[in-house]
């Protein structure tokens, strides 16, 4: 046994009767305390060792098991130590406790650092009041961060709230910040439920970003928070940014309860973690019982609760495998999170969950139609989403319908940033894929429609035949092909899926509808603000200023001066009577959008 594992033998929410086997644990942790603390003498019996089946029969109520319980992916990976690259992965750490240790290392720490000095802002002590940024509006009561004695805060105005757990802040996007109020009326002096607060940092950009501000001020601009505050009397403009209620069925693996406390507030009831790293961040006290909790998303999010599995000694029919399933079925395990939902009947929760019977849905057992209501939210051709984490919706609805989504991507492991797959089994070849040269989307179209020159031999070793996969690729993008390149030129995604997803932030998310976003678009949309087009968001309008109208400022804006010019200029090649692509110039129907 590691003696830097962390494990919990009961909680306080157990329930039924007293398990026989927690009295076994109990000793056996108590033996290893005894051995941290002392030291082992080289004649002493080692401590028992505590099995998987152990922990789940002394911390379960013989119904609960019955039901299926949340084991943990740390015991997962016990015996399946081949997927341990899991834990790189941003499924395994969008969600941390921020410790000073960890400051600016992307997945692990607080990567806020606004000036770029290599001092994050909270140590730094960043205080808005001082600085011009987006909470200029709210002076003199803007934020102010700080660290003091390894705990993160975030104040507004007279209130000084700790930060429990960073979201995001892995590489490449963007960082939130979950906090606790001060209350009078609590045991520990703080609110039940943790709140995501109105600071947000953009990674790629290195800019703030005020996230639902009017959650947390009035319309004085001063804030909705103050010294004095119960549980029972937070404002209800506060309590719209609960995470509990919009956010945990998405970032935590496994809903044991969850729903409103006596005090008004909504809080997540979690399953408990078991064998961890003592350092590991991805692990806390999301609940205030003072144990830590399985947060993320875990091997079980995907394969449905372990314990069957576990206490058969690993019978692989006791567990899902997603990769036995159809499309169908395979695509709602992402789907249940790469969507954007209300619970169903009553839409009280932001997730798929059954908010009257007060459970969750899992994989492969019933339809995740049952458990989710669609609440995406598109530009205004009705279909091209507008915010990000729509894809489920868009692949169903695209040529790939019939694909599964770990096709292209790796749910284990963190080789590139979308997860991409690093290699595919096609044809009788192993062909290394990435999306900057093209084979990952010639390992299935090669040899296909306008790509019928292009071999799989050839997509297994693209650097020898650049010059014939190019003119293939050409003949059919009308561009000169240079995918590796910034500009990209021709590679398949600028096109099929651009990133115009942009709702709330400068950096939009790629596109899963596949079919182009046409130029004519942004025109015929622009007294409804505009919207992107691929031609524009991929290259002709913030990469190239090749007709010399100008670049974009924002790319959540399409009805900038420059946006009617360039797409009424794309349209001489892809429109209506486009000299490469005709298009019907036609209207979507709003209401066939995610169907």
């Amino acid at each position: 046994m590691n003696p830097n594992r962390f494990f919990v033998t009961s909680r306080k929410h157990v329930s039924g009767a007293a398990r026989p086997g927690l009295l076994l644990l109990t000793l056996a942790a108590g033996l290893l305390l005894v051995g941290l603390v002392f030291g082992d003498a080289p004649e002493q019996a080692a401590a028992p060792k505590i099995t998987p089946q152990q922990i789940v029969n002394a911390n379960y109520s013989a119904a609960e098991i019955e039901r299926g319980v949340y084991v943990g992916s740390e015991l997962c990976l016990g015996c399946h130590k081949e997927f341990k690259t899991w834990k790189d992965t941003k499924h395994a750490l969008s969600i941390r406790k921020p410790m000073p240790r960890y400051s600016l290392i992307p997945g692990k720490g607080v990567v806020a650092d606004v000036d770029r000095n290599g001092v994050d802002d909270f140590i730094q002590g960043l205080d808005f009041n001082q600085i011009t940024s987006v909470f200029d509006a709210y002076k003199p009561y803007a934020p102010v961060l700080s660290v003091e004695k390894d705990q993160y805060f975030i104040r507004l105005g007279e209130v000084k709230m700790p930060v429990v757990f960073v979201v995001g802040g892995t590489g490449d996007w963007r960082e939130r910040y979950g906090v606790r109020l001060p209350v009078t009326d609590s045991p520990t002096g703080y609110s039940d439920e943790v709140y995501t607060s109105p600071v947000q940092f953009n990674e790629d950009s290195k800019t703030y970003f005020a996230y639902k501000a009017g959650n947390w001020y009035g319309p004085t601009k001063r804030p909705l928070v103050a010294p004095g505050t119960t549980r029972a009397s937070i404002s209800e403009s506060v309590k719209l940014s609960t995470f509990s209620k919009n956010c945990v069925g998405c970032h935590v693996t496994g809903i044991r309860s969850v729903g409103k406390t006596a005090h008004g507030e909504w809080l997540l009831q979690p399953y408990p973690a078991f064998n961890f790293e003592a350092d590991n961040p991805a692990y806390f006290d999301y609940d205030g019982d003072g144990k830590p909790d399985l947060m993320n998303i875990g091997c079980e999010m995907c394969h449905g609760p372990g314990s069957a599995h576990v206490l058969a000694g690993g019978h692989p029919g006791k567990i899902l495998n997603p990769a036995k399933l159809g499309a169908d079925q395979a695509n709602e395990v992402c789907g249940r999170c790469h969507n954007r939902v209300r619970s169903t009947p009553g839409k009280t929760y932001g997730y798929a969950y059954h908010d009257d019977t007060d459970s969750e849905w899992r994989p492969g057992k019933e339809p995740l139609a049952n458990y989710s209501i669609n609440n995406n939210s598109h530009w205004p051709d009705g279909e091209t989403s507008y915010e990000h984490n729509q894809h489920y919706s868009e692949m169903r609805r695209s040529g790939h319908a019939k694909l599964r989504c770990f096709d292209c991507h790796d749910p284990h492991a963190q080789v590139n940033s979308p997860q991409l797959v690093a290699k595919r089994k096609v044809g009788g070849l192993t062909i290394a894929t990435r999306n900057e040269d093209n084979t990952l989307c010639l390992s299935c179209h090669a040899g296909k429609g306008p790509f019928q020159a292009i071999s799989l031999p050839m997509v297994a070793n693209p650097a020898d035949n650049v010059a014939a996969i190019g003119a293939a690729v050409s003949a059919h993008s009308h561009h000169p092909y240079a995918p590796e390149r910034a500009m990209g030129l021709s590679r398949c995604t600028g096109c099929h899926m651009p990133a115009v997803a942009a709702a709330e932030h400068e950096s939009p998310l790629h596109t899963h509808q596949v079919r182009v976003v046409a130029p004519e678009k942004t025109l015929l949309y622009q007294a409804k603000g505009g919207m992107p087009n691929a031609c524009a968001e991929s290259c002709h309008g913030n990469k190239i200023n090749l007709w010399r109208y100008g670049l974009k400022e924002k790319p959540i804006n399409w009805n900038e001066a420059t946006d009617a010019k360039t797409a009424t200029k794309l349209m001489e090649y892809h429109g209506p009577e486009g000299r490469w692509w005709k298009t019907l110039s036609k209207k979507p129907d709003a209401q066939a959008a995610d169907k």
